[in-house]
């Protein structure tokens, strides 16, 4: 109220008339420069060198032994119980004949609200160390397939031979778990829930003590691998500790099996800087893809949400690797299973990585949980790239700022103090005439960003299939459109400035983008270019004419949520619609893109729909 009174009053202070003079010029500038920020993150004056600040994990210290014949054996044991027996009790058998304390969780789950059931299993081992009293614990896990629906059992043969070694050694501090699930993140996922003991549909009885840290191994069919993939990213925008990273790089290195970020190879040292800066451009990408969105490959997401450092190692094929068909059982045949030299290499990049995760005296803290990786063992840190969000910010409050003291009669803004009292009077009569109205048309476009977010919780279960889940967003698309006419339809012949219910929305969305890029800011940034780039420079000029109107509203169109995930199936490689993966992670694993998009990101797309087309 006070900064109300400032700007309508004579007696102001110098950074309030500064900021109303130039505050109309300087919004639009800011966001272009946010923008500009964001894509000079790639040059490599904004990255450094990693390094660790855990010394006590001491990587590459030791002298790694897998690959021993009892290790092979192992991984052979594998195809030969999978020849008479079902996955679970296979896998059960094996872990059993390595010693460990084995149990099969059997659990149901739906993968979307009221859209079926389906039934899943998981097979858990646990190795007892030696020299500790199961007080903390090591996580191997794999999934019965890879992202990509390709057998991933060559994943599972490879942690029975790194079973079958771990129990050969008496230097464990922790206890090892060894988890193969045949669901995915979700089997993951409920897997933690019994660890936890948050649920008792499906409790677990052979357990172990907190979880310090989690790997996740895919490893598709291929004779050879030319390295590794590293995907760190969770599904709220949670990231693995950086000491975690750079570790599990550094070590696989030495092992010669080069664990790349994002399966990007790095680029030569000689190359031109544009090549580079490409290169960083491709990673970072990939990197706000999976960090705003939810990370699609492995398994290790789910950890990242009990504050468990989790990563996940996929092998990168050869592109020429003659690789067998899969047979229809999910086997093998010799030409799938990797060289013996693969899986040693393979195989002690995990051992020198947990040899390293046994060596750490507490949690991992020390190092970054916000940062942004351009290449391969250099890093952003969260105070080189926060700037782009001020400077977006700053631009939505400026350019509130501005419209709020410029709503109203022009003569409001009259700077004699002869008529301090009267303009005062105006403005608020101004206000009550026109506020309700302007928090009425909000509190009404966010009750149908409401109803998009209950629906469905609410309708039969045969309306979201994969072959109705667009339709129904156009359907929505077509409703909200039809309300955002009516409503400017009834408010051209009312009171209402434009001025201030663009004001008021935009310093909403400038709070929801402040409190979001601390939690995940890649999924800040991608708000801001879908939302607050778009109410930026919405009625950036006049829009006197019907043309000019029906323009603004087919370019507001364009940037809608319904055209955007359009563009997503292509951009984020789904299979099906962005909706239903959003409804089904936020369901399943609590991510905040789906109430985003229904509770900020459509109803400002319609706010602004309504500000186009006020007179």
């Amino acid at each position: 109220m006070s900064l109300v009174l400032s700007g309508q009053g004579e007696k102001t202070s110098p950074l309030l008339r500064v900021a109303r003079k130039y505050s109309a010029y300087l919004s639009y500038p800011l966001a272009i420069c946010g923008l500009l920020w964001l894509l000079a993150l790639p040059l490599s004056s904004f990255s450094r060198r990693a390094y660790f600040s855990e010394n006590a994990m001491m990587p590459g210290q030791v002298y790694t032994t897998f690959g021993t014949q009892s290790h092979m054996d192992a991984m052979d044991r594998v195809d030969a119980e999978l020849k008479t027996k079902d996955r679970a009790q296979a896998v059960e058998a094996v872990f059993a004949s390595i010693g460990l304390d084995t149990e099969t969780q059997e659990f149901t789950y739906t993968k979307v609200p009221r859209i079926g059931k389906h039934t899943g299993t998981n097979v858990h081992g646990i190795l007892r160390a030696p020299r500790s009293d199961s007080v903390e614990a090591l996580v191997i896990a794999a999934s019965w397939t890879t992202a990509n629906n390709a057998s991933n059992v060559n994943a599972v043969r490879l942690m029975a031979g790194l079973a079958q070694y771990a129990s050969e050694q008496v230097y464990w501090a922790r206890d090892i778990v060894f988890v193969v699930t045949d669901s995915g993140e979700q089997g993951i996922e409920e897997w933690l829930r019994a660890y936890q003991g948050l649920t008792t549909t499906s409790p677990l009885f052979v357990r172990s003590g907190i979880i310090q840290a989690a790997l996740s191994l895919e490893l598709p069919p291929a004779k050879r691998y030319t390295g590794l993939g590293l995907y760190f990213e969770g599904k709220g925008g949670q990231l693995a500790n950086l000491d975690y990273v750079n570790m599990v790089q550094y070590v696989s290195r030495l092992e010669r099996m080069p664990a790349y970020l994002h399966g990007l190879k790095d680029v030569p040292r000689r190359a031109h800087w544009w090549t580079k800066y490409t290169s960083a451009t491709q990673l970072l990408l990939r990197q706000v893809r999976a960090q705003a969105f939810g990370s699609s490959t492995g398994i290790h997401a789910p950890f990242l949400r009990y504050r468990i450092d989790a990563i996940t190692l996929a092998g990168l094929p050869q592109p020429d690797d003659p690789v067998s068909a899969v047979l229809a059982h999910g086997l093998f045949t010799d030409a799938d299973v990797p060289a013996a030299p693969m899986q040693r290499q393979i195989g002690r990049t995990i051992e020198a990585s947990f040899r390293s995760l046994n060596n750490l005296l507490e949690h991992f803290h020390q190092s970054f949980f916000f940062y942004m990786l351009p290449a391969n063992q250099r890093y952003v840190s969260i105070g080189d790239y926060i700037p782009a969000a001020g400077l977006m910010i700053a631009s939505l409050l400026l350019q509130a700022m501005h419209l709020w003291w410029m709503q109203g009669p022009d003569e409001l803004r009259s700077d004699s103090p002869h008529t301090r009292i009267t303009r005062i009077n105006a403005y608020y009569a101004l206000l009550r005439a026109t506020l309700p109205s302007s928090v009425g048309i909000i509190l009404r476009v966010h009750a149908l960003g409401l109803v998009l977010l209950l629906i469905p919780q609410l309708i039969a279960s045969s309306v979201l299939t994969d072959a109705t889940t667009t339709a129904y967003l156009f359907t929505m698309a077509l409703a909200s459109i039809s309300m955002v006419l009516h409503t400017s339809d009834i408010y051209w012949t009312r009171r209402i400035e434009w001025q201030q219910l663009k004001s008021i929305v935009s310093v909403y969305l400038a709070v929801v983008v402040a409190c979001l890029s601390v939690m995940n800011f890649s999924l800040a940034v991608a708000l801001f270019v879908v939302a607050g780039l778009p109410l930026v420079f919405t009625r950036v000029c006049r829009v006197d004419t019907r043309i000019r109107r029906a323009l603004g509203v087919l370019m507001l169109v364009a940037v809608s949520p319904v055209c955007m995930m359009t563009l997503g199936m292509h951009v984020l490689g789904c299979s099906s619609n962005p909706f239903r993966v959003f409804l089904a992670d936020f369901y399943r694993f609590g991510s905040l893109v789906y109430p985003l998009v229904c509770l900020v990101y459509w109803p400002v797309n319609l706010l602004c729909m309504i500000i186009v087309l006020i007179q």
